[in-house]
């Protein structure tokens, strides 16, 4: 290049040359981190479960296989029913069927029969492949027929009770079978980022924009299509009870008014803000069971 030609371009132009490679670098870092973030998160999280089981909490229960429509099989745990109802409850993201033990210690004892299991992927359940609850809805028919099934259990008489990506589960199944009477979302999650209420910090645009690029890939690793999210699915419930259980002081709190706001009637919402994701049962375990067996006396009822 010709030395005049250099002196020419000057330190403006320099420095522009410089911003431009310092935004490609960035972005193409960020980028990266979304990719190692969404390979991180669809990982299967296996965890044998020996060591705490509901014979522990004194109930009697029976282990179960359940088979999904494409082959997974997902391992569970039935508490039989004693009052001809039975509630499904399905566990967080990278958990297992041992984090709803307390609840379903709750519902055993005031005579309701359990279901849990470990969602694909984890705990001592089949599959691949984690898809943040998008390819779980698809196995709570399964669990549901199970229930159904059951010689204890009225199959008119069926709730579900999801915690966190579990909650969104149960948003998003409960919207297609009107088999499930009645849902309990504890602390839902959200299935898309359009889910999301507007949150006008610059931060909060930068996550905004960094779960839309990683939903593309995680479709894109994963084959597996992004689904319609919460709030497309909220409206098909009614004229099913829902009931919603929020915490915390943050986004998280925010997304479950949001999720109440736009939801049909019948609704009802319940939070316990002096606490953490899940710790409710904890924080106030008597008015948290007092919640969550009377919404579903209520709505289980023989008479509904």
């Amino acid at each position: 290049m010709p030395s005049e030609l250099r002196k020419r371009r000057g330190c403006k132009y320099w420095i522009k040359l410089l911003s431009v490679g310092l935004f490609g670098g960035v972005l193409l870092a960020y980028l990266g981190y979304l990719v190692i973030s969404v390979e991180a998160m669809i990982q299967p999280a296996r965890a044998s479960i020996c060591c705490e089981t509901p014979g522990d909490l004194g109930l009697k229960y029976e282990t179960i296989t359940l088979t999904a429509d494409d082959g997974v099989t997902l391992a569970g745990w039935y508490i039989p029913s004693r009052n001809a109802a039975a509630v499904i409850l399905l566990h967080g993201y990278g958990a297992n069927r041992t984090e709803m033990l307390g609840r379903a210690e709750i519902l055993a004892r005031h005579g309701y029969g359990v279901l849990l299991y470990d969602e694909r992927a984890s705990g001592e359940s089949g599959g691949d492949l984690r898809t943040y609850g998008w390819l779980d809805v698809q196995d709570v028919p399964v669990a549901l027929k199970y229930v159904r099934g059951r010689a204890d259990v009225n199959p008119a008489r069926v709730g579900i009770l999801g915690f966190s990506i579990g909650g969104q589960i149960a948003i998003r199944a409960a919207a297609h079978s009107d088999q499930i009477k009645s849902v309990i979302a504890e602390e839902p999650g959200f299935a898309r980022i359009t889910d999301s209420p507007y949150l006008p910090d610059l931060s909060d645009e930068v996550i905004w924009v960094g779960y839309w690029i990683g939903e593309r890939i995680l479709t894109l690793r994963t084959g597996v299509p992004m689904p319609a999210g919460v709030l497309d699915e909220l409206p098909l419930i009614a004229p099913r009870p829902i009931l919603f259980i929020a915490t915390g002081q943050d986004y998280g709190r925010l997304l479950i008014q949001h999720f109440y706001e736009q939801a049909s009637e019948p609704k009802a919402y319940w939070e316990v803000p002096e606490t953490y994701h899940g710790g409710s049962p904890s924080a106030r375990p008597e008015e948290y069971e007092q919640t969550i067996v009377s919404f579903f006396d209520r709505t289980l009822s023989p008479e509904n």
